[in-house]
C-alpha cells in the first residue's frame, strides 16, 4: 500500500474535520439558547481566536445556580479529595478469595492512584467536565502526563473547541479539537523548525510572540499500525497536530488507548452528542426568563408610574417625591395613570414552572439534607437518599463509566512509567479481570438501598425461621460471603478483611486453643475429684461395701465361680 504523503493526510483530515463540524452544527442553536439563558458566560463557537467570554442578558439566574448545584452534588457526591470515591476488586470474587495477596495489591494500587490524582488536577478539571455535560450534553477531558516529571495531567476542553465522532457501537472514539496557541508556546511545544517561514519571520526581534495561529489537533483510531513498533506512529491512536492556515503537520504521534475521558450526558442515538439538563428544561427556563422580566417591567411601573398632565401645566410638573402640583380647576390635576393590569401569573404558577426545572437539576436530591421537613432519623435519611438516588441510575451509569475511562487511562500511564508493583505471580497467571467499584456517597446510596437493604432484610427472615425451625436452618446461608458482601457494600476498608488462607489459619488456631482448652478443665476436674476422695484413704472400711467384699476374697481366695457369673 503506497504512503500517504504529508500534503493528503492534511487534505484528508481537514476533509473530516469539515464533515465533524456540519454534523456538530446541527446541535448549535440549542447550545446556544443555553448558553444565553442558562451557562454564566457566552463564547463564540466559530472563531477560536475571540476567547473572551461576554456576560448574557438575561432577567434570572435561577436556573444558573440549580446547574451549580448539580455540578456540585456530582462531584461532591462522587468523585472529591476528601473522600474515597473508588476501590478496585476483580471481576470473579472467588479469585478474590483465592489468590493470596491479591487484595494487598490491589490496596496498594489504590493508594498509588489516589496518590497521583492528588498531585494532579484532576479534581478541578473533572469539574469543569461534568458542568459542559450538564450544559451541552457532552465533556471531555484529556488524560496524558507530563513527560519528563511523570505526573499525570488532566485537560477538560471548552465545548466550542470539540469535535466528536463514534465507532459503529456509537462509543466515541474520534475527538477533533480546534483551538489556537501563541506563536512562542508552540515554538517550546513542537519546535521552531515545524513552523513556517513567514511564522519563523515573525519571530524575529519578539515580535510575533503572541501572534496566535489555529491548531487542529485530530486524535483517532488508526486503520493500519504495526504492534509490534514501539514507535509513537505504530500506536492504536493516532494524534496528528495540523496548523490550519499553513495546512502543514506540526506534530505527529499516537496513544496506546483513547486518550479522552467523555461524558455523554444522554446520548443521542447515532450522534456523538447528547442531551442535558439544560436543554430538556430550555423551554420551561424561558418562560421563567419572561416572566421574571414582566415581574421588573411591571415592578419598574408601579414604581415610576406615567402620568396625566393637563396642558396648562406643561414643563411645570412636578412628580418627584412630596412635590407640589397646583391647579384651579379639577381638570388641570396631575394623576397617575391606571394601567388597568395586574400581573396575570400567580405564584403557585411560578412555582410550578420552577420547581420542573429544578427537577431536571435534580435540586431536591442533592439538597434533601437541607431540606428535608422536621425531623428525621438517620435511616429515615438514608432510605430517602435511596430512594432518589435509584432514580438517578441512568445518570449514575453514565458518570460512572466515563470516571471509570479516566482510572483505566491513569493506571495504564502510571503502569508505563513503572509505578505500579509487579501482581503476585498467581494472580498475574490467572487471567482475572479488574473491576473498579465507586465509593462514594451517591454510589453507596444507591447499593445500600438496593444491596445492603435486601441483606438487612434477609437476615430478618432468616432470624424468624430459625426460631421456628431451629438452627439447622442457618446452613442454608454462608454467612462469610454475606458478611463480606455487607462490609464490602457499606465501603468497609478491602485491606481491613482477612484473607481466607488467614481466615481459616485463625479458625484453626481457635480450634486447636479450645481443645487445649478443654483438655485442660477435664484434667482439672479430674485433679479436684482425687483431692475431694484424698481424705477418706484412712477411714475404716464400711461393712457390706465393695471394698469390704473384695477384701473378704482376697482373704479367702478369688471366687471363680462369682467371676464366671
Amino acid at each position: 500500500m503506497e504512503k500517504e504523503t504529508e500534503k493528503d493526510k492534511v487534505e484528508n483530515l481537514k476533509l473530516r474535520f469539515e464533515d465533524l463540524k456540519t454534523e456538530r452544527n446541527k446541535f448549535l442553536p440549542n447550545w446556544k439558547d443555553v448558553q444565553k439563558y442558562v451557562s454564566p458566560s457566552v463564547y463564540n463557537w466559530d472563531d477560536p481566536k475571540d476567547k473572551a467570554p461576554k456576560k448574557t442578558s438575561r432577567y434570572t439566574t435561577r436556573p444558573t445556580q440549580f446547574a451549580k448545584t448539580l455540578r456540585s452534588g456530582l462531584v461532591g457526591y462522587s468523585i472529591s479529595p476528601n473522600i474515597v470515591w473508588f476501590k478496585l476488586s476483580l471481576e470473579n470474587k472467588t479469585d478474590l478469595d483465592k489468590i493470596y495477596g491479591a487484595k494487598d495489591w490491589l490496596e496498594e494500587v489504590e493508594r498509588i492512584l489516589y496518590t497521583e490524582f492528588s498531585r494532579s488536577n484532576l479534581y478541578k478539571q473533572v469539574s469543569m467536565m461534568i458542568s459542559s455535560a450538564i450544559y451541552f450534553g457532552h465533556g471531555v477531558m484529556l488524560i496524558d502526563e507530563i513527560i519528563g516529571e511523570n505526573k499525570l495531567r488532566f485537560t477538560a476542553l471548552k465545548p466550542q473547541e470539540v469535535y466528536l465522532d463514534v465507532d459503529e457501537y456509537d462509543v466515541p472514539d474520534t475527538v477533533f479539537r480546534r483551538y489556537t496557541m501563541k506563536l512562542r508556546n508552540a515554538v517550546n511545544f513542537f519546535g521552531k523548525d515545524k513552523l513556517s517561514d513567514q511564522q519563523r519571520e515573525r519571530l524575529k526581534n519578539n515580535e510575533g510572540l503572541n501572534d496566535d495561529i489555529t491548531i487542529i489537533h485530530a486524535v483517532y483510531k488508526r486503520e493500519d499500525y504495526d504492534s509490534e513498533s514501539k514507535g509513537s506512529n505504530n500506536m492504536p491512536y493516532a494524534s496528528v497536530y495540523i496548523d490550519e492556515s499553513e495546512d502543514k503537520i506540526l506534530k505527529e504521534g499516537g496513544y496506546h488507548e483513547f486518550p479522552y475521558a467523555v461524558f455523554i450526558w444522554d446520548q443521542i442515538i447515532g450522534t456523538p452528542y447528547g442531551e442535558s439538563p439544560s436543554i430538556e428544561a430550555l423551554d420551561d427556563i424561558k418562560n421563567l426568563n419572561r416572566i421574571d422580566e414582566q415581574k421588573l417591567k411591571m415592578c419598574q411601573q408601579a414604581g415610576s408610574p406615567a402620568y396625566n398632565v393637563h396642558d396648562s401645566n406643561r414643563g411645570q410638573e412636578n412628580v418627584v417625591p412630596g412635590g407640589y402640583n397646583y391647579f384651579v380647576h379639577p381638570e388641570e390635576k396631575t394623576s397617575v395613570i391606571d394601567s388597568g393590569t395586574n400581573f396575570p401569573i400567580s405564584l403557585e404558577i411560578y412555582r410550578d414552572i420552577e420547581d420542573r426545572v429544578k427537577d431536571c437539576f435534580c435540586v431536591d436530591f442533592f439538597m434533601a439534607l437541607q431540606q428535608k421537613q422536621g425531623k428525621m432519623t438517620a435511616t429515615e435519611v438514608m432510605e430517602l437518599q435511596g430512594e432518589k438516588a435509584s432514580v438517578l441510575s441512568d445518570l449514575v451509569v453514565s458518570e460512572d463509566s466515563t470516571i471509570e475511562k479516566v482510572i483505566q487511562r491513569s493506571f495504564n500511564i502510571n503502569w508505563r512509567q513503572g509505578k505500579i508493583p509487579q501482581p503476585p505471580v498467581d494472580l498475574a497467571t490467572s487471567g482475572a479481570e479488574l473491576k473498579i467499584n465507586f465509593m462514594g456517597p451517591l454510589a453507596q446510596a444507591q447499593k445500600k438501598y438496593h444491596e445492603s437493604a435486601g441483606i438487612q432484610q434477609s437476615l430478618n427472615i432468616i432470624g424468624a425461621v430459625a426460631k421456628i425451625a431451629g438452627q439447622t436452618a442457618l446452613d442454608v446461608v454462608d454467612f462469610d460471603k454475606t458478611l463480606t458482601r455487607g462490609l464490602e457494600g457499606a465501603g468497609f476498608p478491602q485491606d481491613a478483611i482477612r484473607e481466607q488462607k488467614d481466615i481459616e489459619a485463625l479458625r484453626a488456631q481457635r480450634a486447636q486453643m479450645q481443645q487445649q482448652q478443654q483438655q485442660q478443665a477435664a484434667a482439672m476436674e479430674t485433679q479436684k475429684q482425687m483431692l475431694g476422695n484424698y481424705g477418706k484413704l484412712n477411714e475404716p472400711v464400711k461393712p457390706g461395701s465393695a471394698i469390704d467384699e473384695l477384701n473378704k476374697q482376697m482373704a479367702g481366695g478369688l471366687d471363680y465361680e462369682l467371676l464366671e457369673r
